[in-house]
Parts: structure tokens; sequence; C-alpha cells
């Protein structure tokens, strides 16, 4: 922990974990708003398969598209496009190492500077000795949280093979409080494993995603 870069083991140890109290927003979220279902994809390979299918196998051109603001969420938005789609963005800054304050592109890494990591939340951190602790506080503090969207342009979508993207969706349980789904979802997080199971594995088909 930086606040105490000389600690001893035994300090390190007496510390109890804190950052799940925390990190309480969306973003973090084991609930989904969106339905039962969710494609997890690391955003690397999502990357390199636009550069493959859509670029000629170039590397694609990221720009800052913009800062969208809601009543409780901040939405940072990342373009992905085409080298030869630049004409059509030009006027759109490029994502850098430095062009912007939350999100950085270098060497084909992203970095999030997350700002805002829960929502509305009644805990502080209070210092004692080398180790910190988890206080409540009264009245309940108010925050926005804030993320960050890759919007891939398009004018198809991309494809994955049918195993590949089995293998890469899970179940979850749906946010009590927020449903922004369309259409039907099952009626418990045992039915939506149940439906999983019924996917048929097809390692030479393609589904688009």
């Amino acid at each position: 922990m930086k606040r105490f870069p000389d600690r001893s083991e035994a300090e390190r140890a007496a510390q109890s974990p804190f950052l799940s109290t925390f990190t309480t927003s969306p973003a973090f979220s084991e609930t989904s708003r969106y339905g039962n279902f969710r494609f997890t994809f690391p955003l690397t390979e999502l990357m390199e398969a636009y550069k493959n299918q859509k670029c000629d196998g170039q590397e694609p051109v990221l720009r800052v598209f913009g800062t969208r603001l809601f009543k409780q969420e901040i939405e940072y938005v990342v373009l992905v496009h085409s080298p030869q789609s630049d004409e059509q963005f030009r006027d759109i800054p490029l994502l850098t190492s430095t062009s912007s304050p939350v999100v950085a592109y270098d060497r084909h890494q992203i970095t999030w500077k997350a700002q805002a990591i829960c929502e509305t939340h009644h805990f502080q951190l209070e210092t004692s000795g080398k180790t910190v602790e988890i206080q409540n506080k009264h009245p309940f503090q108010f925050y926005v949280w804030d993320h960050v969207s890759f919007v891939f342009h398009t004018k198809g979508m991309l494809t994955f093979p049918k195993k590949k993207l089995k293998a890469s969706l899970s179940c979850l349980d749906l946010d009590p409080k927020v449903n922004l789904s369309c259409g039907e979802n099952c009626s418990s997080l045992e039915a939506a494993k149940s439906f999983l199971k019924t996917l048929v594995d097809d390692e030479d088909g393609e589904e688009h995603a």
C-alpha cells in the first residue's frame, strides 16, 4: 500500500481487505442491467479481430469521441475506426498516452484511470497506526460513477467461432434496481445456467457478435 511503503510483513498481514467495500459501482458489479447473459472478451482480442476483419490487417485508430453526463454516471467514449476512415473522423482528437486524463493508449495498451469507483455509500477510511480501517460515515455520501465505452465503427458485425462465443458467455443475476434489457429474461440465475447448457458447440460455424 503506497500510503505505508515501509510496512513490515506483520503490519501488511494485519491489514484487512477493504477495496471491495468501495468498488460498488455498476462497472464492478456481478449483477447485470442488460439481461442474464454477458459476453466477455479481452479488449486486445476485440481489437485484433477488428484489425483483421475491418482494417485489412492495419492497426485501428483510436480517438477521444466525447463524454456523456447522466444523473449519477459519467461515460467516457472512445471511437475505434479503420485507417481508411481517417478523413471522416479527422476533426476528433486522437487518443494517445497524454490526450485524456482518464483514458490512455500507448503501445497497444489501454489504461483506464478510474475517477469514481463507487455509488452512494456511507464508509470512509481511517488511519490507525500503519493500517487503515473502514468506518461508518453518516449521512450518506452521494457520488457519480464513471466508466469507459469503446465504439467500433463498422458497416458489418465482427464474427467469431461459435465455440469461442460460448466460452465467452456467462450467466448473471439481474440488477434488482435497474433493468435495461430488451426482451424476456430468465426467471432465475439457475434457469439461465440451464439454458446455457443447452447450447451446442460448433467448432466450424461462425456467429456475429
